[in-house]
């Protein structure tokens, strides 16, 4: 009988846990994406996989729109882009004047990853105060991003 009580104790609080536990939103589906996937299309689910997958620490790295540009069209890479999408980033959203701990991405900038990688280098195009810039994070998603479907040429 102890045991049931017990049981049902637990019971309750993990529900209300759960039910309690703030969710960040999801990672919608970019607004257009530009594809360096060569015959090969971007995959919307391998994006959204690596931009979840970064660590919460901006690198000493400032890029601009054509270095993104050249990391990416480098190998299979993508340029996602957002209407403002909000990513769960508490300290980079600190650091670049957010208050509520989500960093606004516009844009994404994936490169491909070198063979047996086991991170990769990710640009986002984030909202800085009143204007927008590019910052280097880590992700820690290394796949390929360029793996499904065929596109005819």
């Amino acid at each position: 009988m102890i045991e049931r009580a017990a049981l049902r104790i637990a019971l309750g609080a993990l529900v209300f846990v759960c039910g309690c536990a703030p969710s960040a939103p999801r990672i919608a589906h970019p607004v257009s994406v530009r594809s360096f996937c060569g015959t090969r299309e971007a995959r919307l689910t391998g994006i959204a996989s690596v931009i979840t997958s970064t660590n919460d620490s901006l690198l000493d790295e400032r890029p601009t729109f054509p270095e993104v540009l050249r990391a990416v069209a480098s190998g299979d890479g993508v340029i996602a882009y957002w209407n403002a999408q909000p990513l769960l980033l508490p300290r980079v959203s600190k650091q670049i004047g957010e208050s509520d701990g989500y960093v606004r991405v516009y844009a994404a900038g994936v490169p491909p990853t070198l063979d047996l990688a086991t991170t990769r280098r990710l640009y986002l195009l984030v909202r800085d105060g009143n204007r927008k810039r590019w910052v280097a994070l880590t992700a820690y998603d290394a796949q390929d991003v360029c793996v499904e479907g065929h596109r005819d040429v």
